[in-house]
């Protein structure tokens, strides 16, 4: 009885019974991040090129994900192309076998060009311009051979509105990127990429966006809330 009992106030406390209840007329959108990987834990750069999967903490993670989104009523759970998002996407598909399930080139992450597959430190001063740039408003300047996050506004951002345009009283959980995630959210809410700097993205994230499709307006519920990874 004492571990039903637990087990019962674990579940009470996921995100999925603390979010308000979903406003006629708009839909709900579990934007989240993908498990960790071996490159997140060594710090080098995946971006669009580089395929890693999941490590073991990083299934753990998803699964954890998992549990807390099992009683949230998807109607569609989507990811990026790459194989870390489809892996998460895939361990929460689980506990939900009859939703419909997609993934798309354009969620990827942002492309680091020349960066990829190479350590974070080794590249520090290319990082420090580039950040220097994106806060003075050059949100065009890019990685070699890399993308910018225009271009991640202009893939990612049309792709989830024109999903979301097509929904109406849904429930909807996508797994993408960190750095994709900064970006996105950054202008689907405030319509600015100025803020993405203050965003964090945590491995398995969940990001809780309302769409109300009269207006086109995201309202934000909670941002990279990981309080599923607490047991």
């Amino acid at each position: 009885m004492m571990k039903e009992a637990r087990q019962e106030e674990q579940e009470f406390k996921t995100l999925a019974h603390q979010l308000p209840a979903l406003a006629k007329g708009s839909s709900r959108l579990f934007l989240c991040r993908h498990g960790e990987t071996d490159y997140n834990l060594k710090r080098i750069f995946q971006g669009r090129g580089v395929n890693m999967p999941l490590n073991r903490k990083g299934i753990e993670q998803a699964l954890c994900l998992a549990e807390s989104m099992k009683h949230v009523p998807l109607r569609a759970i989507y990811s990026s192309s790459l194989h870390r998002a489809k892996e998460t996407a895939g361990i929460v598909a689980s506990y939900h076998p009859h939703v419909q399930t997609a993934h798309f080139q354009d969620l990827e992450e942002m492309s680091f060009g020349e960066l990829e597959g190479q350590s974070h430190d080794k590249y520090t001063e290319t990082l420090r311009s580039i950040n220097e740039k994106w806060r003075q408003g050059d949100f065009h300047a890019k990685f070699p051979s890399g993308e910018c996050p225009m271009d991640v506004v202009k893939r990612g951002a049309q792709t989830i509105h024109d999903i979301m345009c097509d929904s109406m009283d849904d429930h909807l959980l996508m797994v993408t990127h960190g750095r994709f995630n900064k970006i996105i959210l950054s202008y689907l809410v405030h319509a600015s990429l100025e803020t993405m700097h203050t965003i964090t993205q945590d491995n398995t994230c969940v990001n809780v966006l309302d769409y109300e499709v009269a207006t086109g307006k995201y309202t934000p519920l909670t941002i990279n809330d990981t309080s599923h990874l607490s047991f």
